[in-house]
């Protein structure tokens, strides 16, 4: 990393300290540098406590790191794992700087997973922002395995628009210089002030899917869901959008819903999974726990509990076959499609290959006249009749 790479940026936000920046860049060049793929049809994030797994009663990461590695790794590509701090260091013979200890543990996971971490304290503002050291944690957070860091424009508190547009800029510049396939994801609560930001960001969250979703469900209608996604802003070719129906910041999904049956919560996760973007997938739901529990326990649960073991294997597989066809890419076009009221339709086609994805978000049998190859089955269809809440995923 080079501060000529950066100048133009960091001079554009008053910033004249360049020998600051060099000792930040000479502090980080003999790390070994390792960039990742570019998200394609087979990324996937899955939202985890980092304290749900528990040993003897307290938190494990070695035995959180086991259980994905064992129920997840072949599925989901990344993992977005939040809870972090405080952190309690393991006892040893030398002190060890918490924070330095919590990335090393984290590398584990680095092996099987990208990794995403947060850039997101109680508040910035002008007075106590440190533009030097905040690139320097940032740093930190790729260099300890972060392939994409989510940053909250809402932390910078009173700062004016171009200002943050320039910070965004500056960071998004230093990660793919260390990692070009690296992503910077911009979220805000008004999706709107967030594509303010679009063309600072590889990622744009968005934070209306959900109620839309659940809309749907309690009216089994999809015209307001469908109307919303054909309103969504279209992005610059290399930039996406991050999609969840549950975030660290709110309840579980099928907390929200009359009926969370698995049919239901499955059907709402075709929906999620039909959308152009990155898809996150709340551990709570795909384990159906909201309580940290000893990792046996939790297998158990799922062998005892057959609606628990049938949304889990249900999104892992919408998940295995999602990763088969580039359709699915986050950066494929999307098109909604009218079939009926109660069925959303979005048809998505990348590389010469074009799907229709069809979810019925109604208690009522649908019969269509849309044709193809089930994914699911290979079997080849004609005038598919679509079940209650049934999902069906075809190939033209």
């Amino acid at each position: 990393m080079k501060w000529e790479v950066i100048e133009e940026v960091v001079q554009e936000l008053g910033d004249t300290s360049r020998q600051k920046w060099e000792r930040l860049f000479e502090k980080w060049s003999n790390h070994h540098w390792h960039d990742h793929e570019r998200p394609s049809e087979k990324t996937s994030v899955l939202l985890m406590d980092a304290g749900f797994i528990l040993t003897d009663g307290r938190a494990n990461l070695e035995a959180l790191h086991q259980l994905l590695a064992d129920r997840v790794q072949k599925t989901v590509s990344d993992l977005y794992l939040v809870s972090l701090f405080p952190y309690k260091t393991r006892q040893s013979d030398t002190a060890i700087d918490s924070r330095v200890q919590l990335f090393e543990d984290l590398g584990r996971f680095a092996d099987e997973f990208d990794l995403m971490y947060e850039m997101m304290p109680e508040a910035w503002s002008d007075q106590q922002f440190d533009l030097v050291a905040e690139t320097d944690a940032l740093i930190e957070r790729l260099a300890y395995g972060a392939t994409k860091i989510r940053i909250h424009v809402e932390a910078f508190r009173g700062m004016e628009p171009e200002r943050i547009k320039k910070i965004l800029k500056l960071w998004r510049t230093v990660m793919h210089a260390y990692k070009p396939n690296a992503q910077l994801i911009v979220a805000n609560e008004h999706v709107h002030s967030s594509l303010l930001y679009e063309k600072e960001a590889d990622v744009v969250c968005h934070f209306d899917l959900s109620s839309h979703v659940i809309l749907a469900f309690a009216q089994s209608d999809v015209t307001r869901l469908a109307d919303w996604a054909r309103q969504v802003h279209p992005l610059p070719e290399d930039v996406t959008y991050f999609n969840f129906l549950s975030s660290a910041e709110r309840d579980p999904f099928e907390k929200n819903l009359m009926d969370a049956s698995p049919d239901v919560i499955l059907a709402a996760h075709s929906v999620l999974f039909s959308i152009q973007g990155v898809p996150a997938i709340d551990y709570r739901t795909l384990f159906g726990v909201s309580q940290p529990l000893e990792k046996e326990e939790l297998v158990q649960t799922l062998k005892r509990d057959s609606d628990r073991l049938r949304v889990y294997e249900g999104i892992l597989s919408q998940l295995n076959v999602k990763r088969l066809h580039s359709a699915f890419s986050p950066y494929a076009s999307q098109e909604i499609v009218n079939v009926d009221r109660r069925i959303f339709a979005v048809k998505r086609h990348h590389n010469n290959e074009t799907l229709l994805l069809l979810t019925n978000m109604s208690g009522e049998t649908v019969e269509t006249d849309c044709e193809g190859t089930n994914l699911f089955t290979e079997e080849q269809m004609k005038n598919v009749t679509i079940r209650p809440y049934e999902y069906v995923w075809l190939k033209h």
